[in-house]
């Protein structure tokens, strides 16, 4: 009983602490030059304790920020964003949602309440994310790497997207929110990307329509997957693409092997153009390589691992390959990489080249006394020699020794 009094207490005083603290932050905000009946309500409603006044304190907040944000200095405007915040925690979602609609299609909004709400939950977020003309490029990409699929399906659906914010959509993995993508005729998508989803939609059905029907859809992209597509897709590529159906029909029985190799070919292209992209945008991360290799894009695994280890491609895959995973373990040592990432780099590469992927008892403990006996000094000098000569071979046997 007597530490569920204390406990009670305790929790009084943080809440009447936190309370203090807030009604501090809006007298250092709200300073006696704009002091006026508006700004007493606000003190008033600082010092309601139930729901409806924290509610209230918070629309009429967000409604002052609004109505007054050119007024506030830099450091106001960061604290009124952190009440707001604070508030947050303790408001209806409904009532942040009706503040966030509300600002939604305003050119003017203030920039930084507008990204703290295009942040929030989804059902706060949604019409900003679709529709807001205050959140830039930097804004959404932000969203679509930290937050959740339905945030991102949002983004997916907004008028006039960059093609920056498309590949960064790509990016995601998520087949729901590519072919919301593909179906947004609005978006604008580079044609490395389309190159890229085109080849995709051999084992991806799903993109097949929604990519034949993009108006920016290259013919040649269009004719390739002709090869492969459904019939209903192939009739509406005939129908509305300038090609040869009879001249198609014709050379498909006679020319499938080569067009499957030319295909393989193109992939790989598409696979590199794509990660030289996200390295020159400074995102790609051994965690996009591994979320590559877990939806089966060996091609996007191999060159983001080259890319990251910064090594030839093909001296990439025959580091990823090579039987035993000690060279593939002294190039993760040499980046910095967790041994739990190498062990699933391991264990995935082996899936890939249809082995069986199963790690033993004894194959793990193996695994992981050989990442832990290399320190990362070495591991780089290993790969230093490596950058330079091509027998890899030789310099894993010297570690061992």
């Amino acid at each position: 009983m007597v530490w569920q009094l204390r406990a009670a207490r305790a929790k009084r005083g943080h809440k009447y602490m936190k309370e203090s603290k807030m009604r501090g932050m809006l007298a250092k905000v709200i300073h006696p030059p704009v002091a006026d009946a508006e700004v007493r309500g606000l003190f008033k409603l600082a010092q309601e304790k139930s729901k409806a006044g924290r509610e209230s304190l918070y629309v009429a907040i967000g409604d002052l920020f609004e109505r007054r944000a050119e007024e506030l200095q830099p450091a106001e405007r960061e604290m009124m964003l952190e009440i707001l915040q604070r508030l947050s925690q303790d408001v209806e979602m409904s009532v942040r949602a009706n503040l966030s609609n509300r600002l939604s299609e305003d050119s003017d909004a203030p920039y930084d309440l507008i990204r703290m709400l295009a942040n929030d939950e989804v059902q706060v977020a949604y019409k900003l994310l679709t529709s807001s003309p205050v959140l830039r490029d930097a804004d959404l990409i932000e969203v679509l790497r930290h937050r959740t699929m339905q945030h991102q399906l949002a983004v997916a659906i907004r008028k006039n997207i960059s093609e920056e914010v498309s590949a960064a959509l790509v990016e995601t993995g998520s087949e729901d929110v590519i072919v919301t993508l593909l179906n947004n005729q609005d978006a604008r998508i580079s044609t490395d990307i389309l190159e890229y989803l085109a080849e995709e939609s051999r084992r991806i059905d799903s993109f097949q329509k929604p990519l034949v029907r993009r108006p920016d859809l290259p013919t040649e992209l269009a004719e390739r997957m002709y090869y492969w597509v459904s019939a209903a897709v192939r009739n509406y590529i005939v129908e509305n693409y300038d090609v040869d159906i009879d001249d198609l029909d014709d050379q498909m029985s006679a020319a499938v092997s080569d067009v499957l190799e030319t295909n393989a070919e193109q992939s790989g292209v598409a696979a590199e153009r794509l990660v030289d992209r996200l390295f020159d945008a400074g995102s790609l991360s051994a965690e996009f390589a591994l979320k590559s290799l877990n939806q089966g894009q060996v091609s996007i695994f191999e060159f983001a691992f080259a890319k990251l280890v910064g090594i030839r491609p093909v001296l990439a895959r025959r580091i990823i390959y090579e039987p035993g995973g000690e060279a593939l373990g002294i190039a993760c040592q040499a980046i910095g990489l967790e041994r739990s990432i190498y062990l699933q780099f391991y264990q995935l590469t082996r899936k890939a080249r249809d082995t069986d992927n199963r790690l033993s008892k004894d194959e793990v403990v193996r695994l992981t006394q050989f990442y832990g006996s290399i320190t990362r000094e070495s591991a780089f000098l290993v790969l230093r020699k490596w950058q330079r000569d091509k027998r890899y071979l030789n310099a894993v046997r010297e570690t061992e020794n």
